[in-house]
């Protein structure tokens, strides 16, 4: 056994670069993933997406944001805010802050379900 075998597991690897939902330490229920791949921080944000003038209020009140693009977390600066506003494909979500919710003027609606079935004459509708 090498000195390198001893060494503790990064964290990257028992966590992931993917966002997950787990229960926070205050008890509510939050998004939780390392924001980077290289120097990252384990991040925790509330699920429900925000809207263009949610996320302007977020950052106004000190909150980071982050966008969920191919299930991570990536942190949202000022040089990938403006041209690319909160929304489909990519929705954006704010910081958590225990105890503190963010308010539902901030929240984004719902996306709009899309009818995907077929005609199947064989099945009764009622």
């Amino acid at each position: 056994m090498t000195p390198l075998d001893r060494l503790p597991e990064p964290i990257a690897n028992r966590i992931g670069r993917a966002a997950r939902t787990v229960r926070h330490v205050c008890g509510a229920v939050v998004l939780e993933g390392l924001d980077r791949n290289r120097c990252a921080f384990l991040v925790a944000v509330d699920p429900q997406p925000i809207t263009a003038a949610g996320e302007v209020a977020a950052i106004r009140d000190g909150r980071g944001t982050w966008r969920i693009f191919a299930g991570t977390l990536d942190p949202r600066d000022r040089w990938n805010i403006p041209g690319h506003p909160p929304g489909d494909p990519w929705p954006v979500h704010a910081g958590h802050r225990c105890r503190d919710p963010i308010p539902a003027t901030w929240h984004a609606p719902p996306a709009p379900v899309t009818a995907t079935r077929t005609h199947d004459p064989e099945r009764l509708e009622f």
